[in-house]
């Protein structure tokens, strides 16, 4: 398990990239994710559609070689599957108007969610604390609310 890490969300979502990724794949994948509500993937790109419309989040990494089972640590609210396809040899996680170098650190945006390098990829995002602040902005002043967890396996596995 990686972190948790301070985050950005921009305009209620966040995303996983590949490296050199276009801007304009970012969009691809909005509807997906609104149809179940969180998440969704394609390739070398998947977004996140988060509570907050501006502000600081927490995000965890699970990645493994091999199949995960759903969190049962925290009583998470969201859930969301979907595949994502790394034709690069590197993903992180993005935010729309780029990490906010002051509050988040880097540390959330160096973690390698490729780490097999090319190929197809399963991802399971765990969210809660999204209804605390609906379309509001997250102030740095305050308790963070949003908490995430991205788990991620090759899907050879």
């Amino acid at each position: 398990m990686k972190g948790p890490y301070r985050f950005s969300v921009a305009e209620n979502q966040f995303y996983v990239l590949g490296d050199g990724d276009p801007g304009h794949l970012k969009n691809r994948t909005i509807t997906a994710a609104s149809n179940n509500g969180l998440a969704a993937g394609g390739k070398d790109h998947a977004v996140a559609i988060a509570g907050i419309s501006a502000g600081t989040a927490m995000i965890s990494f699970d990645l493994s070689p091999s199949r995960l089972d759903p969190d049962a640590s925290q009583p998470w609210e969201d859930i969301a599957e979907f595949a994502y396809t790394s034709t690069t040899e590197t993903a992180h996680l993005a935010a729309c108007m780029g990490p906010d170098e002051e509050t988040d650190g880097m540390e959330a945006y160096d973690v390698d969610l490729a780490f097999a390098g090319p190929g197809d990829y399963h991802m399971r995002l765990h969210a809660r604390g999204r209804g605390i602040n609906p379309d509001g902005v997250q102030e740095d002043s305050e308790p963070i609310a949003e908490h995430y967890l991205l788990q991620v396996w090759p899907t050879t596995a």
